[in-house]
């Protein structure tokens, strides 16, 4: 009677496992397979051998059912090799002994098959126990939260499987409930984590308050870090200026582990970087506890990127300029400073000689300071374009226009009143681009569009040509940008290989 009770027991537990897991994971298949394990318990204790093969084999496949939802568990796939062949030889092994003991119920090989069917499904539980080992071993503080309390109730379970028979042949009597309780360990464990998962969703549920009084930088992060369990969890906010992620300090994030991406209507606002072990649906529901955090935290983070961006790139004009500087030194002294020293020193020689002499050498020294002119021009050319000074952005991007290889097409609609530092920006990029088109674009059409509008002046240069530009590849372009950027503006670059090139620029440009 206790014997029929405790089977009974073992096997309802399974069934309401099962169903409670199918019930509050219902893309989850390990339910499933504790339904199966404990109406396959129940079917075992009923059957003999030589009822019809396909019920004698359902009733003794329960063991490979529990060994499978074992080894899939806490997900119930098999995502590895290893795993997908110990499973497969549990469910080998059953059949196989199941097929021998209904074909040969009668002869003296079904107890030698009897006395082979524990070892050989203890040495497969303990290869199955050895890969969930090995798991829990190189898995992260979160995913072996969810893996112990099943791994430890299967070994329970194995042992004292194993050592069931060999007591009992020792001439013991083990007690039932030893069995009874080491078999249901497993689905109590799996029904514990479900609860603990129900406790996680109540912390969840506290976030909002917790972060209601929490004015740091990291708050978010913090709560969600310490509401999922994870140590290791962090958060990129997106920004669309620069279309990266960066962290709270504004730093470039590259989302290359696992992430759940958090949007309020529609818009990316933050990617939450986590253990891949975590529970998804945990983790969309503190996602969407703390979105407004998040938000509140991303305006905050892009401010900080922005600021970060802006030091970058000042930093890089200094140096830039420093270099630029440097060669402005070399090439007034060893072209400007040499030839005014020449001229001075053919008109002195000049006053020493007789007068016929003197004109010649006046002559010369004439020759030396219109070079030097021409040395002092090319080095102003450098700094600021002349072309700009006298004839205005207008003149000066309709002269790069027209010099364009292929010639650009031209929209122009510009205040009177721009700013020199931007019309020298604009002027810039304007220029930069139709040179990098020559080079590089192999386009047949170039179209240069400069309008102004809400306190800004947009600066719009697309081509046809092959695309492929990298703005972090070369000088040309990270010049451009770190000079927009200086004063304010923003620089995008579109360039799809084989779908042309745009480079739009937006520049502050008064009220």
């Amino acid at each position: 009677m206790l014997l029929q009770s405790a089977i009974i027991a073992v096997g309802a537990v399974y069934v309401i496992a099962g169903m409670i897991s199918r019930r509050v994971q219902p893309r989850n298949r390990i339910g499933v397979l504790l339904v199966l394990v404990g109406a396959s318990w129940w079917l075992d204790y009923t059957t003999v051998v030589t009822d019809p093969l396909p019920l004698v084999l359902v009733a003794k496949v329960w063991p490979a059912v529990l060994g499978h939802a074992v080894v899939a568990f806490p997900t119930g796939r098999l995502r590895t090799v290893p795993r997908r062949l110990v499973v497969a030889a549990g469910y080998a092994e059953a059949a196989a002994l199941t097929a021998g003991l209904h074909h040969w119920a009668d002869f003296a090989w079904a107890q030698a098959l009897l006395d082979l069917e524990v070892p050989t499904t203890a040495v497969i539980g303990f290869a199955m126990l050895a890969l969930q080992v090995h798991r829990w071993t190189v898995s992260s503080l979160a995913q072996r939260r969810t893996l112990t309390a099943v791994l430890g109730a299967s070994v329970v379970a194995v042992v004292v499987f194993a050592m069931w028979e060999p007591v009992e042949r020792a001439g013991l009597n083990p007690p039932v409930a030893a069995l009874t309780l080491a078999l249901s360990g497993i689905p109590v464990a799996y029904l514990a984590g479900l609860l603990r998962r129900h406790v996680d969703r109540g912390g969840v549920a506290d976030l909002v308050v917790r972060l209601s009084g929490d004015s740091r930088p990291a708050g978010v992060q913090e709560a969600l870090a310490s509401a999922l369990n994870d140590p290791g969890l962090r958060v990129a906010y997106w920004v669309a200026a620069q279309e990266r992620y960066v962290d709270a300090d504004g730093r470039p994030v590259a989302p290359d582990t696992a992430h759940t991406r958090v949007d309020r209507g529609g818009t990316p606002v933050a990617v939450v970087l986590h253990d891949v072990g975590l529970d998804v649906e945990l983790v969309d529901a503190a996602c969407a506890a703390v979105g407004l955090a998040l938000e509140n935290e991303r305006l905050t983070a892009e401010l900080r990127a922005k600021v970060r961006q802006l030091a970058d790139s000042r930093a890089r004009l200094v140096k830039a300029g420093e270099d630029e500087r440097r060669r402005l030194e070399r090439d007034l002294h060893d072209g400007v400073q040499q030839r005014l020293l020449s001229a001075a020193m053919t008109l002195g020689l000049a006053e020493t000689v007789p007068p016929d002499r003197g004109r010649v050498l006046a002559a010369e020294a004439k020759q030396a300071v219109l070079a030097t002119i021409d040395d002092v021009r090319a080095v102003c050319h450098g700094i600021h374009p002349p072309v700009l000074t006298e004839r205005g952005l207008h003149g000066a991007v309709r002269e790069l226009a027209a010099s364009a290889e292929p010639r650009a097409e031209l929209v122009l609609d510009l205040p009177d009143d721009v700013p020199p530092q931007v019309e020298t920006t604009a002027y810039y990029v304007v220029a930069e681009a139709l040179a990098n088109v020559a080079k590089h674009a192999e386009a047949s059409r170039t179209t240069v569009a400069i309008t102004a509008g809400g306190g800004r002046l947009v600066v719009l240069v697309e081509d046809d040509g092959r695309g492929g530009a990298d703005p972090g590849g070369g000088t040309g372009l990270r010049g451009l940008g770190d000079r927009v950027e200086a004063n304010g503006g923003t620089m995008r670059v579109v360039s799809d290989v084989g779908g042309g090139t745009s480079v739009r620029v937006e520049l502050p440009c008064g009220s």
